[in-house]
């Protein structure tokens, strides 16, 4: 993992501390799950556009794992599904709508371009994504755990949108593989972001450990100091 780079020059990033990391080379050492849960509940899904406070991608994780619990009992699949946003509080996430504009943009004037642009930016959320599930301990989703992440994650997004934007919303729904309702923990309401932060390490002791927690926290900062 450590040996992957996204570019051939490095790409430097702020980390908490003020020091900074090379976001052109994805590496599990750089994960603490702790900076993780604060970056994402900062961070907005549907570009903060709805009504209120912002529903943060730190509340989507945890509301989502805990949905997969509830109905498969999967700690695992609860984990994944916990994590496979957590490249965003590295790189940011760019709304479905901003990257299908920005690649419809650039294939005005090349498709070849616009589908090498599409294909960069997943990889480089994968790549990082991946990185944050090996610092976890739980390897990587097969091609099937892999089809129900993705399908739960669009089953959320369908929950979210009529939960935030209301009825009108249901003309924007995607398609489900499965299609009854998920078994949430409480009616989707956006937190504010302490309480998304405190959530998410609820959640990842839980589902990770608190042993793991801390132990990849003191591997991260072993890492920094040696970097430093």
């Amino acid at each position: 993992m450590q040996s992957t780079r996204l570019a051939p020059a490095p790409v430097w990033s702020f980390r908490p501390d003020g020091s900074v990391r090379d976001l052109a080379a994805p590496d599990p050492l750089e994960i603490d799950f702790f900076a993780m849960a604060n970056g994402l509940s900062k961070l907005a899904r549907f570009n903060g556009s709805n009504p209120g406070l912002a529903y943060s991608v730190a509340q989507h994780s945890v509301m989502g794992a805990e949905a997969i619990h509830n109905e498969t009992g999967d700690a695992q699949l609860a984990a994944w599904f916990l994590l496979h946003d957590g490249e965003e509080h590295l790189v940011g996430d760019k709304p479905t709508p901003a990257q299908a504009l920005l690649v419809a943009t650039i294939a005005d004037a090349s498709e070849l371009a616009a589908a090498s642009a599409d294909y960069c930016w997943d990889r480089i959320k994968r790549k990082w994504r991946e990185a944050g599930w090996l610092a976890a301990a739980l390897g990587l989703p097969d091609a099937g755990a892999q089809a129900d992440l993705d399908d739960y994650d669009r089953r959320m997004c369908n929950a979210e949108m009529l939960a935030l934007f209301g009825p009108a919303a249901h003309a924007r729904t995607i398609p489900t593989v499965t299609r009854a309702p998920l078994r949430l923990k409480g009616a989707i309401r956006p937190w504010a972001p302490m309480k998304a932060e405190e959530r998410f390490i609820e959640c990842a002791h839980r589902f990770i450990g608190e042993e793991r927690l801390y132990e990849q926290r003191s591997i991260h900062a072993a890492h920094v100091a040696f970097k430093s």
